[in-house]
């Protein structure tokens, strides 16, 4: 029996053992590329144990690499298209390395296969810029740091393309790959390996196939162009060549690198949204989703390691694209990112988290790289999803110094609980205590279908962002109207009469026209005429309101968008933004005192939180320092809770005494123990 599933994530694999590569020069004909023409296979055996692996090319022999749960003498044979190649069988002993940890699923989680889970969190690194520290170099920065992810990208401009050699004045025979490309892919693999880094391989970027985003059609060799197939790049995702040199691809990947468990998953594409065949031509969308599938599915038949396989992104595009993918990775550049990551909408029965995010339209300082940094690693915790969001940037690690605070966050981590506590989700807690305030609420996402209508502010403003609502307020004279079916209603009380601020940021180059009631009473109107291109007003309008019940009512009577930048109520706010997952024993929140911590009294109501004492960790979110103390909960209720910073976070422990005690009373003692 050939065995072909080798990993356990029911229960601890205690030992693996490889890998080991072999070579040999072989006699066959044709493309060495092509999988039709020379499927190449190796056939490890001992008693009572059988491997086939897939076999590659590369400096003119072939290779096949196996690691194991068993070890000892194989007895190593190359077949060629199913029958065994002349020569005697290569005799090869695999010995122990440990514990391999592959990453597979746990309900809305990560677990590696050695039983441990996983939670990925790091930064993107899809490709070496010119004059950048290198690859070893930055993967070894991350690890310092306690970084345990990242994305990299199959790429052209730093030579990573199985398709399209780096020089643009150097050609491939169809079908033939690029075998510098795959030496730079092995230090890349063996660099995650030396540093403990789960990477997302990422196969295809939508630049190949579009003609308007970041477009690369024009020097993609399948262009009949350039003397290749495909006459327009949307029918990739149809055309039967395409679809064998892409299996082809997959084939070598799996072949050549399968056996790392550096490898977090098998990325099918980055932001497919904005290929021609989703971007220009939404009627074939069903294409996209096929394709999907398809690969998906053939990766799975050949990789005998279960690597996941996802993809990107679910902006503007239908989910259904993404059914078939093991788990989910969004990418946001919203206008307010907390709160945008907070309210990014979760699958119901598989992980995701953002695998791409960055500021949105603003000129990037330090101080601003870093806040982004903290807004990404709390959304991310806070809003059910796997692990924090994935900064972009890496360029800017080295140019705003931000391993220091990921390396804060890394240890706030480890030391918040989050991994222990998979059944931990997002409920609503009020913070008793803080100083009034003013309430400032943006639109949760950029470009989308606006979800929500009426908002109450006190409620759904808490984390200073509307859940469900687009920027993009659409005109009922828009063929986009679809978007936003009903005018916008802001409802809050007041104690006494004052002035809200509504802020239009832009305006659509056809122009738009902007309707603002207060409680029934129009206040407020404004079109703005059709301009050359989309333009910025941020305009202020001023609402006024009365003590009491009030409800603001904002629409579009224009033909085109404008974008609500933000909207201010004065003092209706609760001096404090809070967010919070938590379950019977567990809680974890990010505590912002947006008026200063003050002298009252402060009190945290966490719904569904069991009776008992707890353990409290508090993080200064600025410094990175902790304090540690024992606190009651009575009817779900903390009582006499103490600030330690106007930014920080809070972990709630049941049961946790001391160091030693049962494992019962340690469940949800973070790794690193108590302080």
């Amino acid at each position: 029996m050939i065995l072909t599933s080798i990993l356990c994530f029911a229960g601890f694999v205690p030992q693996w053992f490889g890998p080991v590569t072999i070579d040999r020069t072989l006699s066959t004909k044709g493309n060495p590329f092509d999988s039709a023409e020379n499927d190449v296979r190796v056939l490890f055996s001992q008693p009572g144990h059988k491997y086939e692996r897939l076999a590659y090319f590369g400096q003119g022999k072939w290779h096949a690499t196996l690691s194991a749960t068993q070890g000892g003498t194989f007895r190593a044979r190359f077949l060629i298209n199913g029958k065994p190649a002349p020569g005697d069988p290569t005799i090869v002993v695999l010995h122990a390395t440990g514990a391999a940890e592959f990453v597979g699923l746990s309900g809305k989680r990560f677990k590696l296969s050695t039983g441990k889970t996983y939670v990925p969190f790091g930064h993107n690194l899809a490709w070496q810029y010119g004059g950048a520290p290198s690859y070893e170099t930055q993967l070894a920065d991350m690890a310092k740091a306690g970084l345990n992810w990242t994305r990299i990208w199959t790429n052209r401009w730093d030579g990573k393309s199985p398709f399209i050699p780096q020089d643009k004045a150097e050609k491939l025979e169809i079908g033939w790959m690029n075998e510098p490309a795959f030496a730079r892919w092995d230090s890349i693999v063996s660099q995650c390996e030396k540093n403990h880094i789960k990477f997302q391989f990422v196969l295809f970027h939508h630049g190949l196939f579009s003609t308007t985003t970041d477009p690369n059609w024009a020097e993609h060799p399948w262009n009949v162009a350039n003397g290749g197939f495909l006459a327009d790049p949307t029918d990739y995702f149809v055309n039967g060549q395409a679809k064998k040199l892409t299996k082809n691809w997959l084939r070598y990947a799996v072949a050549r690198w399968g056996h790392s468990p550096a490898i977090m998953a098998w990325e099918l594409f980055n932001e497919v949204q904005w290929v021609d065949a989703a971007k220009k031509h939404p009627d074939r969308i069903g294409d996209v989703t096929a394709w999907h599938k398809e690969m998906g599915d053939y990766l799975r038949s050949l990789d005998p390691y279960h690597h996941l396989v996802t993809s990107s992104s679910s902006e503007e595009l239908d989910p259904k694209v993404f059914e078939s993918m093991d788990y989910l990775q969004p990418h946001l550049y919203p206008p307010n990112l907390f709160p945008a990551i907070l309210s990014t909408p979760l699958p119901k029965a598989k992980p995701s988290f953002v695998g791409e995010f960055g500021v949105h339209f603003e000129t990037v300082n330090e101080a601003l790289a870093n806040r982004a940094l903290k807004d990404g690693f709390w959304a991310g915790l806070l809003s059910g999803q796997a692990g924090p969001a994935e900064y972009w940037y890496w360029d800017e690690a080295y140019k705003y110094h931000l391993y220091d605070e990921y390396a804060r966050e890394a240890k706030i981590l480890k030391r918040s609980g989050f991994a222990e506590n998979p059944d931990a989700m997002p409920v609503t807690i009020e913070v008793s205590g803080g100083v009034p305030s003013d309430l400032t609420v943006t639109p949760s996402i950029g470009w989308g279908e606006t979800t929500k209508f009426v908002y109450n502010l006190a409620t759904d403003g808490a984390t200073g962002s509307l859940p469900g609502l687009s920027s993009f307020i659409q005109s009922v004279g828009s063929h986009n109207r679809n978007l936003m079916r009903e005018p916008i209603r802001l409802r809050f009380s007041a104690a006494a009469s004052g002035e809200a601020h509504i802020v239009v940021g832009e305006i659509s180059k056809v122009g738009g026209t902007i309707q603002i009631t207060s409680n029934g009473k129009l206040v407020a109107t404004k079109n703005w005429a059709a301009e050359p291109s989309d333009h910025v007003v941020d305009q202020d309008f001023v609402v006024p309101f009365s003590p009491g019940t009030n409800e603001i009512q904002i629409d579009n009577l224009g033909v085109d968008w404008f974008k609500l930048k933000s909207v201010t109520v004065p003092r209706i706010g609760s001096g404090v933004r809070a967010a919070c997952i938590s379950s019977s024993h567990y809680s974890l929140m990010r505590l912002q005192w947006l008026g200063g911590i003050g002298d009252q009294a402060k009190s945290l109501s966490i719904p569904g939180l069991d009776d008992g004492d707890y353990e409290m960790r508090q993080f200064d979110l600025r410094t990175g320092e902790e304090r540690v103390s024992k606190v009651s909960v009575a009817r779900a209720k903390v009582m006499k809770y103490v600030p330690l910073a106007t930014d920080e976070g809070v972990a709630l422990f049941q049961g946790v005494r001391a160091a030693g005690t049962s494992s019962s009373s340690q469940r949800t003692l973070p790794a690193g123990g108590k302080k």
